[in-house]
């Protein structure tokens, strides 16, 4: 059976601008219901995640400047990604996860409402006029980017409270860096790298970094 991200390097490595080596170590994938081992995840270390954080940095102020009709439509395609390649995403939210099916495809459903609600962000009004403080000024509130965003979902519903995070925040200008929960590495962020192959993202953009509790500190 074909899958997304066949013939791409991704087995214990991670997704930092490219598929990358990754210097934390390697996990294995295991399915709940049987103990088989379904991939091995690269782990990031401090310093692959302080190199994801800067090529998340470099990347940002470009993304921010692009106009929001080009990243509405960036969101578009990645739900196209999502909706072409769902029964895929739907088999791994329950092999990895331990979902039944009608979970797995309630899951995707509420993703591609996300993306798609999120893809109507960037056109919308970035500002207030706010009421004057004084006759002949007028004040205006701007909406800016935060610059990196940082998120890290958990396992009970990887997919959905990782979008429902990462494309707001890449709607309206930010790069990201997701950290997907460990029990659920390869559901929580294969759609993003699905996105990154279809061309469905900006390099850079958006970076994926999976590690253990505390093998990262501030």
């Amino acid at each position: 059976m074909s899958e997304l991200l066949d013939g791409v390097p991704w087995r214990g490595a991670i997704y930092s601008g490219g598929w990358v080596p990754a210097h934390g170590g390697v996990l294995d994938s295991v399915e709940p219901a049987t103990g088989a081992v379904l991939a091995e995840v690269g782990l990031a270390d401090e310093a692959d995640v302080a190199a994801a954080t800067a090529r998340a940095a470099a990347a940002q102020p470009g993304w921010a400047a692009a106009i929001g009709p080009e990243r509405a439509a960036v969101l578009r395609r990645a739900a196209a990604v999502l909706s072409d390649n769902r029964a895929e995403f739907e088999r791994w939210l329950v092999r990895e996860g331990g979902a039944v099916p009608g979970k797995a495809a309630f899951e995707v459903d509420l993703a591609l409402g996300e993306l798609w609600e999120a893809a109507a962000l960037p056109t919308q009004p970035w500002g207030h006029l706010l009421p004057a403080s004084e006759p002949g000024r007028e004040s205006v509130a701007r909406r800016v980017p935060l610059g990196v965003v940082g998120v890290i979902s958990p396992w009970n519903f990887p997919l959905i409270l990782s979008i429902r995070a990462v494309a707001p925040a890449l709607a309206l200008g930010n790069a990201v860096v997701l950290k997907p929960d460990v029990q659920t590495a390869v559901s929580g962020a294969r759609w993003w790298r699905g996105c990154s192959r279809r061309r469905a993202c900006r390099t850079g953009c958006c970076t994926c970094c999976r590690a253990t509790p505390g093998r990262v500190r501030r």
